[in-house]
């Protein structure tokens, strides 16, 4: 919100935003209702991405039904608009979790899969998207966007590297794995902000 919110202002730009609802300004770091409630005054859509982000795959139908149904109506409740939308917890989905999206009231379906071409399954719209991540700078969404370059083979190799990964740990400790990489990152990324802030001169 602080900075890719006034970035795509800027730009006359519009987003969808997927939004665990369960967190929402309740997490450090995290979003607020009102907060997202200017987001789709603005124009930009927000989505659900479930109520606790926990896998679907996983979920008795009582937990489905509060994963994606509370998330939906909290969003609506809160902030205005329809949620038509889901984007699916570590982008894993069966035919259950398919089933109980459409009866949520969902139409769309997103998955973490960016080479799936969009489809209608079970009369939902399944589709792939891409994970925009801290460290994605403006060339690679460039390339992404224009389908093409070394940069984009490079990104289909890690991709299915991951579902590799995935298939062979199994989802407990790949999670694990993909936090500690990802809480890795950010400590890096925290790290260059602050000393970047520090050899600032100063007015």
């Amino acid at each position: 919100y602080d900075q890719a919110f006034s970035a795509l202002q800027e730009l006359s730009m519009k987003a969808t935003f997927f939004v665990t609802a369960g967190w929402t300004g309740k997490r450090p770091g995290y979003m607020t209702w009102k907060q997202l409630a200017e987001l789709a005054r603005c124009g930009h859509e927000v989505q659900s991405h479930g109520w606790s982000h926990t896998l679907l795959t996983r979920c008795s139908a009582k937990e489905l039904q509060i994963e994606l149904l509370r998330s939906k109506r909290d969003l609506e409740d809160h902030i205005g608009v329809k949620v038509n939308a889901v984007s699916l917890p570590g982008g894993r989905w069966s035919t259950r979790v398919l089933e109980a999206c459409r009866e949520s009231g969902y139409e769309q379906v997103f998955t973490s899969d960016p080479w799936m071409a969009s489809e209608d399954v079970m009369g939902l719209q399944i589709a792939g998207r891409w994970m925009v991540t801290r460290n994605m700078g403006a060339q690679r969404i460039h390339f992404l966007l224009k389908g093409k370059g070394a940069t984009l083979y490079l990104l289909r190799a890690i991709h299915f590297a991951k579902e590799t990964a995935k298939l062979m740990l199994g989802d407990d400790a790949y999670r694990s794995l993909w936090r500690m990489l990802a809480n890795k990152d950010k400590s890096q990324e925290d790290a260059r902000i602050t000393s970047d802030s520090a050899r600032k001169p100063q007015a």
